[in-house]
């Protein structure tokens, strides 16, 4: 299991300060990272998803909040349609069901379709789960369903705890849906199966997860089981939130970069696959490099985001819960398909949810969307809004 260094605020702080925002090995291409203003996205919106029409519309998909012992959030949906410069709420009527209440799992096929998957597949017996999703084919300004989506997982325990100690009997299908050149979808999913029966550390009742992997040969009606990312206990929460990216660049093309959350103050780790997910490597904590002499952290983070840009390099972002030792929202960089890491960039140093989003809206530019508060107190009563940013990176 990995240990976490002591790394306190101060050595953290210097870290960031000895990394200007240009990527620290010389033997590889060298980052310049310009970040433009910050902008109010969503008042009041704490978890924050992002989506990318190549029409040009850009999505927020948020949750406001969690009502107390409610089985569901409150979702938020906002959209853009000239460059991110103003929003607007989206605001569905009931034919639209609860939904979409999704965490990031959306897909546009090569036919222009995009589908927005529920993240909150639950359980409905014999071991099937069952979800909503929706189908946009005009570039995010109507939408079709909900349809239904399902799959069945013998392996799965469907007596499970969240982390507010409330039963839950579900899997949460989230953060990455890709197509294959098959035309074939993937779904990065987690939850508990039977065999995960070992605590997290600060919710007795809530076992350790592990990430998995979906497949739907049908346009995302029904998937099928491909095989666990990820299963060891490790950290505090073993493997969750997981994100996914495909790559399309590099020796190493069509290779399946999986990252994912291992606790509120602990490293995200990453495992590849080259065989469409069949089989990946072990998990490990991701370092990133901060100064020429070779000196690295880790990649400590909450619910990280990843996408390829157009010229190879590898963007996610990440935040820190209030656990850890500084507040903020980052965003880090791969020159090298992901076998390295460096040039991490601070977005924010406010109290953060440590829910992020990116994605590229123009050759070179990111739009980032992060959580911050202008009235730091209680991290569970306090209002944190979304807020994005542009920012603007080129291979030096």
């Amino acid at each position: 299991m990995y240990k976490r260094p002591g790394f306190t605020r101060r050595a953290f702080a210097a870290a960031l300060a000895g990394a200007p925002l240009i990527a620290a090995d010389a033997a590889k291409p060298s980052l310049r990272i310009e970040l433009g203003p910050e902008q109010l996205v969503a008042p009041g919106v704490r978890w924050p998803y992002l989506f990318q029409a190549r029409e040009g519309a850009t999505l927020l998909l948020g949750h406001v909040n969690w009502p107390p012992g409610g089985k569901y959030p409150i979702p938020y949906t906002a959209r853009s349609f000239d460059g991110r410069k103003t929003w607007q709420e989206w605001k569905l009527s009931p034919e639209y069901g609860k939904g979409p209440i999704t965490e990031g799992s959306s897909v546009q096929l090569r036919d222009g379709r995009i589908l927005l998957f529920d993240v909150h597949a639950e359980h409905m017996g014999n071991k099937r789960f069952e979800a909503g999703y929706w189908i946009s084919k005009d570039g995010l300004r109507t939408l079709e369903g909900p349809r239904r989506y399902s799959f069945v997982l013998p392996q799965a325990e469907i007596h499970s705890y969240d982390d507010r100690g409330e039963p839950v009997s579900r899997i949460y299908v989230r953060r990455s849906i890709l197509e294959l050149p098959d035309g074939s979808l993937l779904a990065t999913a987690y939850g508990h199966f039977e065999k995960d029966t070992m605590a997290t550390e600060y919710a007795p009742k809530m076992m350790k997860t592990r990430s998995f992997l979906l497949r739907s040969s049908d346009g995302g009606d029904h998937w099928d089981y491909v095989s666990t990312i990820a299963s060891d206990p490790v950290e505090q929460e073993g493997f969750g939130e997981p994100v996914m990216a495909r790559l399309q660049h590099g020796p190493h093309a069509g290779r399946l970069i999986c990252q994912m959350r291992t606790g509120r103050e602990n490293p995200v780790y990453q495992c590849e696959s080259d065989d469409e997910g069949r089989t990946w490597t072990r998990a490990y904590p991701l370092v990133w490099t901060y100064s020429r002499f070779g000196r690295s952290r880790p990649i400590v983070g909450a619910d990280p985001d990843l996408i390829e840009m157009g010229d190879g390099t590898l963007a996610m972002s990440f935040g820190h819960k209030p656990d850890y030792q500084e507040h903020g929202n980052y965003l880090a960089f791969s020159t090298d398909h992901g076998q390295s890491w460096s040039a991490v960039t601070p977005l924010s140093h406010t109290m953060t949810v440590a829910y992020t989003g990116v994605r590229e809206v123009a050759p070179g530019e990111l739009f980032v969307v992060y959580t911050t508060t202008d009235s730091p107190g209680n991290y569970y009563s306090t209002k944190f809004n979304t807020m994005g940013r542009s920012v603007f990176v080129r291979r030096a």
